[in-house]
């Protein structure tokens, strides 16, 4: 197993977050058109991918200054980053094409949020944190604690938006399911 290290870790969660976030607002502009509050989930979902590349960046400068970037992540190896690129690349190709419904976009979305995807940003969280501890700037502490529980918020709210707007008990079966066996 090919280890990472802390900067191609920052720089495929950087990736991730930029591409989920852009597919949300893709998703946003091609299916709001009919019903302003799939369009309003949508931008919040892309906003919140948004504040989840600011966390990143937050944490590059702490790793940074704590001089961690050339470590070894012991939890994460080169392959699963490669085959989560190859994922979004191909749903971001789908999404370009336009070949996808309402209910392909929360597929997709519960692939991403409860994938690897976000099991990487959590491992980041902890490497941030590892960083916090290294530097004594215990304070900064809070903002990763808010970081965590948005998390469950995003995964919440994408599970009540398949509910309300998809009318398939069975996508929101998978989403629920999906979010509680990641959760759990």
């Amino acid at each position: 197993m090919a280890l990472v290290s802390v900067q191609q870790l920052f720089d495929a969660c950087e990736e991730f977050e930029l591409k989920t976030a852009k597919l949300y607002s893709d998703f946003m502009i091609r299916l709001g058109s009919d019903d302003d509050r799939v369009a309003q989930f949508w931008e919040e979902m892309s906003s919140e991918e948004w504040e989840h590349y600011v966390i990143v960046n937050f944490g590059r400068n702490l790793c940074e200054r704590a001089g961690m970037m050339n470590e070894p992540v012991q939890t994460v190896d080169a392959a699963t980053l490669a085959e989560l690129a190859e994922v979004l690349r191909e749903n971001e190709e789908r999404v370009t094409r336009g070949a996808y419904t309402l209910k392909d976009a929360f597929r997709m979305a519960i692939l991403f949020e409860t994938s690897e995807v976000d099991d990487l940003f959590m491992r980041l969280v902890h490497v941030i944190r590892q960083a916090i501890e290294r530097l004594g700037e215990y304070h900064l502490e809070k903002r990763i604690q808010r970081a965590n529980a948005h998390m469950h918020d995003h995964l919440d709210g994408l599970v009540r938006a398949v509910r309300r707007f998809a009318n398939d008990p069975e996508l929101v079966r998978y989403a629920r399911e999906a979010v509680a066996a990641h959760s759990g």
